[in-house]
This record gives C-alpha cells, structure tokens and sequence, in this order.
C-alpha cells in the first residue's frame, strides 16, 4: 500500500530565507534587552519572538562580547534615542569634526603671564570648516600679522543678533571668503578655516573658542556645546 503524499508545502529556499530573517531579528532584540539591560517587558517580547534558546544564546554573546553590547547600547529604541551628541548642549559644535575632533576641557587653565585660559580649544584637521554658531555679525576681525595678534592669530569675534553676547573664534588658517567686519552671518554659515595661527604652536591645529554672555567674562563653553558622538572630550 502507498503512503499518501504529504500535504505540507514544501519549504523551499524563500522559506528558508524568511525564518532565518525572523530568528536574526529575535536575536537583535534579545541582545538589545540584554545589554541595555530594559526591563522584563522587552525581555518578555524578545524570548517570544526568539525563543528561550536565543534569549541565552544572546546573554553569551553580549559576556563574551563586549564591544557588542557597547554597539548595542548606542543603538535607538523606544526608550533611548540613539546616541548622537557627546554633551547634548543647546549651542551649536563650533566645527565640523570630520575624521579628528578632541576637545580639551581647558576652560580656566593656567597660562603664562598670570592669564587663564578663557576658551576650549578643540583640536581638528587643518582647514576644517569652522561655523558661526549663532546668527549675528561679525564685528572685529584680526589678522595673524596684525600688532595684536601674537596670541590669537586670524580671529573673528561674533556678536549675536540682537543682543550683546560674543563668540571668539583664534588661531584660524584663514577667513571665509566675503567676509568682512560688520557681514551678518547666519547660524551654521562658514566663517573661517582651523588653523595653527598666532600662539598655537606649529602644526597644532586647533580651534580656540570662547563664550562672552552679554559681553561680559568668558565662561566655559563645554558645558554649552552641542559636542557631536564623533568627538572625544579630554
């Protein structure tokens, strides 16, 4: 006698394909809950669409893989935003990062002469674009040749637009082309370029910042800064 033919489809490659899809995307979860270490809620909705076996293989890989569970917490969820700011500041980072960006936390730093150190230099890859980070008018410039400039080297100062609070932009290669004393810039606009002028030291390429509220005494602008996830803060 015969056996009858079976009445299961027959699971072809494209089956295959998709269960692989739905074990990975279990085991992402899984890995996620882990690391991140959420509550029992995610925990209980990843062993459901993994299953308990990729549950605990998910806990041996985020032990034996830390730079995985660090991946994996820099990762978005519902409740955790992907990580993309170092210091989450309301001013806007005053360069672009690019491949080298380290921020020295230098504000207050003893310097020759009895002076502090009334800035953070953030040093980046010459000729880095460097940004007005509010909108205002750049109100004095100085040239790395000029009488005043031994410290500073090429610099801006800016003024924001209807009030009295100032940025100090040193040691720059050059300035943005058109720009003058007393041109309105708007935020995000290229003012300049890092460079290594004035006190910076030879191919010490770095930008020197500073934040004057209401015109007044500098204060510490690292606390302020939108430092991007890119960046390193010393």
């Amino acid at each position: 006698m015969h056996s009858s033919p079976s009445l299961r489809p027959r699971r072809g490659a494209a089956w295959r394909r998709a269960a692989a899809t739905c074990v990975a995307v279990g085991l992402l979860a899984a890995v996620s809950a882990v690391a991140s270490g959420q509550g029992t809620t995610v925990r209980r909705a990843a062993a459901s669409a993994a299953g308990p076996s990729v549950v605990a293989a998910a806990a041996r890989l985020t032990a034996a893989s830390p730079a995985a569970a660090e991946a994996v917490e820099g990762s978005a969820s519902a409740d955790a935003p992907a990580k993309r700011l170092v210091r989450p500041g309301a001013l806007m980072f005053p360069l672009d990062p690019g491949t080298r960006c380290y921020v020295l936390d230098n504000f207050g730093d003893p310097r020759s002469g009895g002076r502090i150190h009334e800035g953070e230099d953030i040093i980046a890859n010459q000729g880095a674009l460097v940004y007005a980070v509010v909108d205002g008018r750049l109100n004095r410039q100085v040239f790395a040749d000029g009488p005043s400039a031994s410290l500073s080297g090429n610099a801006w100062y800016l003024t924001t637009a209807g009030g009295s609070t100032y940025y100090f932009y040193a040691h720059l290669a050059g300035f943005a082309p058109g720009l003058q004393v007393g041109s309105a810039v708007r935020q995000g606009d290229v003012i300049g370029y890092v460079g290594d002028t004035g006190n910076a030291g030879p191919n010490n390429f770095h930008l020197h910042f500073e934040v004057h509220p209401d015109g007044g005494s500098a204060v510490d602008p690292l606390p302020l800064l939108a430092v991007p996830y890119g960046c390193t803060v010393y």
